[in-house]
């Protein structure tokens, strides 16, 4: 048995080998394995490696096919493809290196709408911690806000001020985080001047009752020579239903409430 068992090996290896070009033959697109049945420089590979989850390789397609055929009609395509590939990829700057690129080799694309919005996106997810530079998330803005003006009723134009509420969301709690310097050094006009600034510039933010309520604590500090009880009334207005605002009532009510006799 033996004997015949060493002897029936080489016919398994040709009915493998047989089945296998088999498959080829009758499947040869979806190929019967995981590897990629296209072309290399081909369109198709790199969005067969992009639905298959193989970003990296499919920005690699993507960008091959670009090289060789940077005027056919699919190349705009390929250049998005490539910077979502990117993306899935958490790269980031490349992501938006690729994005701007799209926008100027292809100015009369459909898809500019879709790059721009991304584009701002891709520099707004690469926004660190509070404690680090931030200048990426002014970047973004000015993005976001450019694609708003150029796109006012595109379907994006929610999750676009979505991301501008969090960009001044992140720069009112940086400003609070940084005025703790001056604070601390008791240079309360400088506190006030940063506190206004925030509260002129940072109009999308949500956290504006915390500017208002240290914008006049800071005042008081300035030994009369400023008016604070009007961002009381500021946080009042903009955040009827809020602690802060009940805090804001009572204290210029006892304001208001003429000493006794």
């Amino acid at each position: 048995m033996n004997h015949n068992g060493r002897n029936s090996r080489p016919a398994l290896f040709l009915l493998i080998g047989a089945a296998l070009l088999l498959c080829a033959a009758v499947f040869p697109l979806s190929g019967c394995g995981t590897a990629n049945p296209y072309a290399a420089g081909s369109f198709e590979r790199g969005e067969r490696y992009f639905e298959s989850g193989k970003h990296q390789e499919a920005a690699d397609s993507f960008g091959q096919f670009l090289r060789s055929s940077p005027t056919d009609s699919l190349a705009p395509q390929a250049q998005m493809m490539k910077a979502r590939s990117y993306m899935a990829l958490e790269e980031y700057p490349m992501a938006a290196v690729e994005l701007q690129i799209l926008r100027q080799e292809y100015p009369t694309s459909d898809l500019l709408e879709e790059a721009a919005f991304l584009e701002a996106e891709s520099h707004y997810l690469q926004i660190g911690r509070m404690e680090r530079d931030i200048s990426e998330a002014y970047v973004a803005r000015d993005l976001l806000n450019r694609y708003l003006i150029a796109y006012p009723v595109s379907s994006r134009s929610p999750e676009a001020r979505d991301y501008l509420r969090r960009i001044s969301n992140l720069v009112v709690s940086k400003t609070l985080k940084n005025i703790n310097v001056y604070r601390q050094l008791k240079r309360w006009r400088a506190v006030t001047i940063a506190l206004d600034r925030c509260i002129e510039d940072e109009t999308d933010s949500d956290l504006r009752d915390k500017l208002y309520w240290q914008r006049y604590m800071a005042g008081l500090k300035l030994d009369g020579e400023d008016d604070p009880t009007r961002f009381l009334q500021m946080l009042i207005d903009e955040y009827p239903e809020s602690k802060r605002a009940d805090e804001a009532r009572s204290l210029l009510a006892d304001l208001e409430t003429p000493p006794g006799p």
